[in-house]
């Protein structure tokens, strides 16, 4: 049997001009042949990554809707400033592109969105919204659109969206109140 030259003999230099990556049962590594040069080049991990990363988009395996919204409840006389929140995580080996948000505040609270994606502050996770929703709201926001974020919100397993409600109102809360995040959009299998 003749030795096959593989790669990783080639340690720190490039294998000679025409040289062919052996095509048999073993592992090679991934590269492109440049014309300019007349060497094969190795194909950066981003391009790979990019790739994957569209084909990931393109695999919708379930939507995201109304069922899997979020809902927070203030109990009837809640003082003013009393926060409540309640999150969810995304599950393991899905990722999720979120190209909708409704944020459905009642009387007496308003409302926020956490991100745990986005960078922290204070070791909190950033909100969404720079000022929370007012009492009394019902809210949509387009992700894709000028003034968002300008795409979906791709989100992997482990990922956290979390609703907050604060208690507005000076004499506090007179009933239930619930806060409600709607959140649309479609589930994939994860490959990156």
């Amino acid at each position: 049997m003749k030795e096959k030259i593989v790669p990783q003999q080639y340690t720190g230099q490039r294998p000679p001009k025409g040289w062919v990556p052996p095509l048999g049962q073993v592992l090679t590594l991934l590269g492109v042949y440049d014309n300019d040069t007349g060497y094969w080049v190795g194909l950066p991990l981003q391009v790979l990554r990019e790739a994957l990363l569209a084909a990931e988009a393109l695999q919708t395996e379930d939507r995201i809707d109304e069922r899997d919204k979020i809902e927070i409840t203030l109990p009837n006389g809640s003082a003013q400033d009393v926060t409540g929140s309640k999150e969810l995580e995304i599950p393991s080996n899905e990722v999720w592109f979120i190209n909708r948000l409704n944020l459905v505040t009642p009387a007496e609270v308003s409302g926020n969105i956490r991100i745990s994606k986005f960078p922290k502050i204070d070791s909190l996770d950033k909100k969404y919204l720079g000022t929370d929703l007012a009492a009394s709201q019902n809210e949509e926001y387009d992700l894709a659109a000028a003034g968002q974020l300008g795409a979906d919100l791709r989100l992997v397993g482990g990922d956290k969206i979390t609703v907050v409600g604060t208690v507005t109102a000076a004499g506090g809360t007179t009933a239930d109140r619930k806060v409600t995040l709607n959140i649309y959009g479609r589930k994939a299998r994860r490959l990156v």
